[in-house]
């Protein structure tokens, strides 16, 4: 297996940031201008990994400092490591899995290298941050520069290991430069071969992970294939724990009902924790979090009211919820995806609202115009070194070749034009995703034609999409005052949830985010917002190191962490999702079938719920889910309670859900006390029904006995047996009538021990 990396350039010339040196040149081992590091996997199974890592070539040019011409080095598609004031060298990094209960001990087997004398490598500056600033004061740890010691010490070094989201995992860093600033020698590696191996006791290859991620673990983990089939089918099913956990006060809690209500019964298992009114602290959160967190399981955490009801974490300068999305190993990899609805009661309230409206039932089959595309963008960059830079950042975005949809983007950029109007403009026509990529201060994006409160204030817009703000400091929500990302939740129009950073953010791992934000939602399928924001920070994480950590950590999504984005193209709308269920049920363990169809059409590979309520004070006593055959139909094994209703719900990704109601009446089936146990009605067989089909079912007592046939509307449309019957088991046969057209029905059979139902598929 062979890994590259990926990396978009406008030009040549585009590695470089203006006015970084006068001179620069390839320097090649045989590779293309601009190739970057190839990593390919020799051998890989669960007791090592051989890697074979080959350096096509590297970037040489000199920039001046400090009176002195320094020498830099650039790797295509690689970061620097190490400390600030130590030599600035790329290294090229993997992540990798390993068995639990093991250590990873590296040895290198082969390496061929260059030396070049004669070199000042330039230290490591301050990384940028995307915001104005005076210049960093240079550093120089003159302990190393004066001293005779190479750095990196090391050609393999191993850190970082973690569980992430059920995998036991650390990162692989291959540094392929190495200076000793005594003798001027830089030796460069151009092959190496090295073996990983996993030694001690191995307690288990891997936990069980979530679909979604496994979708990310497949795409960044160098050796998946080896743990995939453990991480994909140990542990339990969706049923067997909570997906979604909602974290309310005593105040909160009704503000957002309808919100968790719905994601519960369209798959995603809720628990809704609530804490007092007041004085709860970040521990408090966590805690309720963490005691509802399954592995492979749970995948949400929604915290539902402002810093002073239920505070972000606070890392020493700035507050973030990533605190609670790393709930395993004591790393920085999120094993959930958080966001927050902050605010007052109208002000939450209405995020709702947009979340609903704006968003998951928005009207397309009403509303729908080429402008309303979910895959069309807007890309608004900062103007600072025009075309590099900010600009460059936006354009990879759009020339990423996404997969799953026919992404389009509008471009706005202030030299080419690019105006607040433009912004505006596109979000009031239905724009799908909004980003920015640039400067960024507490209340507006800090780049020439200016975007701020009153911009959102003004908006039209009716579909309300997702708005991504990587810049600095738009997400201090902490401060009186309205920030930019409260502005964009708290508007009657805009957008229906936004991320932005608390504090002021590093640069570069900003570029690299939002483009893996791009990448995990179009390409990788990481459909549910918060999900795709939790690749792009594992995958920072892991590639730019501590800048890369502290970045994740000041990231917060203000809005719901499991909004399911739209993909469709302009060519398209969404499917309409239908589902029939029995209008009534008896209590007692039993099937109950579910059809979803799509304008009469069944629908395979629907996600189909049955609860009876939401898990909030120990209320909820039964919830299980299926997914529907190629026929639209989901059988579901359940045990339906005594009294109430049962929610069913229906979900599918790129098609509008459907939830209805069931009702409990009668007496109970199999499982029940009482001479009425024995009642039961088979489902028809054959199911579809084409020309006739056996109806089986079994009475308890003499009596009389009535079958009865209904359309989904709830019409009664044919009887199929009216009479006085012996107790113990019959059969009949029905063979529907002409006036009975294909579609869903059902088979109600009515005794005075009670009422059972059974669904029948009709197809002429």
């Amino acid at each position: 297996m062979k890994i590259t990396f990926l990396i978009l350039l406008l030009a040549v010339a585009s590695v470089f940031a203006a006015g970084q040196g006068s001179v620069s040149a390839w320097q090649s081992f045989g590779g293309a201008m601009g190739e970057s590091p190839e990593v390919t996997v020799l051998q890989s199974d669960q007791n090592h990994m051989l890697l074979e890592i080959s350096i096509p070539g590297f970037w040489l040019y000199d920039r001046p400092a400090e009176g002195t011409a320094w020498s830099c080095v650039e790797l295509p598609g690689c970061n620097p490591q190490g400390k600030v004031g130590l030599p600035d060298l790329p290294s090229v990094v993997e992540l990798f899995a390993l068995p639990f209960g093991t250590g990873a001990v590296v040895t290198v087997e082969e390496v061929s290298s260059t030396t070049y004398q004669n070199m000042e490598i330039l230290p490591r500056q301050t990384p940028d941050i995307d915001m104005a600033h005076a210049p960093f004061p240079f550093v120089i740890s003159d302990e190393f520069y004066q001293g005779g010691e190479s750095y990196p010490s090391a050609n393999v070094e191993i850190d970082n290991e973690g569980i992430w989201a059920g995998l036991n995992v650390a990162r692989l860093v291959v540094n392929p430069f190495s200076y000793n600033p005594s003798t001027g020698n830089l030796e460069v590696v151009s092959s190496i071969t090295i073996r990983v191996d996993f030694e001690g006791n191995a307690a288990q290859l891997a936990g069980p992970v979530i679909p979604s991620m496994a979708l990310e673990m497949e795409r960044t983990v160098i050796n998946w294939n080896v743990f995939e089939a453990a991480a994909t089918s140990s542990g339990g099913t969706r049923d067997d724990g909570v997906e979604y956990v909602f974290v309310c006060t005593a105040n909160t809690v009704d503000w957002v009902t309808e919100l968790f209500e719905t994601h519960h019964y369209l798959g995603l298992h809720v628990r809704v924790e609530v804490l007092p009114a007041s004085g709860a602290t970040a521990s408090d959160v966590k805690i309720a979090i963490t005691d509802n967190y399954t592995t492979g399981v749970t995948r949400f955490a929604c915290i539902v009211g402002s810093h002073s009801d239920l505070p972000s974490y606070n890392y020493g300068g700035f507050y973030g919820d990533y605190y609670y999305a790393c709930l395993t190993g004591g790393d920085d990899l999120p094993e959930i995806a958080v966001g927050r609805l902050t605010g007052d009661q109208a002000q939450i309230e209405l995020q709702v609202t947009k979340i609903f409206d704006g968003y998951m039932n928005f009207a397309f089959d009403d509303s729908y115009t080429t402008g309303i595309a979910p895959s069309e963008a807007v890309l608004a960059a900062h103007g600072e070194q025009y075309p590099l830079k900010y600009t460059q950042c936006c354009n990879e975005i759009a020339a990423y070749p996404y997969s799953l949809c026919d992404m389009s983007f509008i471009k706005v950029y202030p030299p080419e034009g690019g105006t607040a109007a433009m912004v505006s403009d596109a979000i009031n026509n239905d724009i799908g995703t909004i980003t920015y990529r640039g400067h960024g201060d507490v209340t507006y994006w800090s780049w020439a034609p200016g975007w701020n409160a009153s911009n959102i204030n003004a908006l039209t817009n009716t579909f309300m999409p997702p708005a991504f703000n990587f810049a600095c400091l738009c997400g201090e929500y902490v401060p009186s005052g309205t920030c930019l990302a409260e502005a964009w939740a708290w508007a009657s129009n805009g957008a229906s949830g936004n991320l932005a950073a608390y504090d002021p953010s590093y640069t570069i791992p900003n570029h690299d985010h939002i483009k893996q934000i791009y990448i995990a939602l179009y390409d990788t399928g990481l459909f549910r917002v918060a999900e795709a924001h939790n690749a792009g920070a594992a995958w920072i994480v892991t590639n730019h190191g501590s800048i890369g950590i502290t970045n994740a950590k000041m990231y917060l999504w203000f809005g719901d962490p499991a909004m399911d984005i739209w993909t469709f193209d302009t060519a398209s709308e969404p499917g309409v999702l239908a589902l029939a269920a029995p209008a009534s049920v008896n209590p007692g363990t039993q099937d109950i079938t579910v059809t979803v169809t799509d304008g009469g059409s069944p629908v395979e590979g629907v996600n189909v719920t049955l609860t009876d309520g939401v898990d909030i004070d120990d209320a909820m006593s039964c919830y299980e889910e299926g997914t529907t055959n190629a026929s639209g139909q989901a059988v579901i094994n359940i045990t339906v309670p005594a009294t109430g209703v049962m929610h069913v719900g229906a979900f599918l990704h790129d098609y509008t859900y459907d939830i209805g109601e069931i009702t409990i009446t009668g007496t109970g089936i199999a499982g029940s006390e009482g001479p009425s146990a024995a009642l039961s009605l088979d489902r028809p067989c054959p199911n579809p029904v084409t020309e006739n089909a056996s109806l089986g079912f079994n009475v308890p007592f003499s009596g009389n006995v009535e079958i009865t046939v209904y359309d989904v509307s709830g019409r009664m449309v044919e009887t199929i047996l009216s009479g006085s019957v012996e107790s113990g088991s019959h059969s009949v046969i029905w063979a529907p009538g002409s006036e009975i057209a294909s579609g869903v029905y059902f088979i109600r059979l009515t005794t005075d021990g009670g009422i059972l139902t059974q669904q029948a598929m009709v197809i002429r």
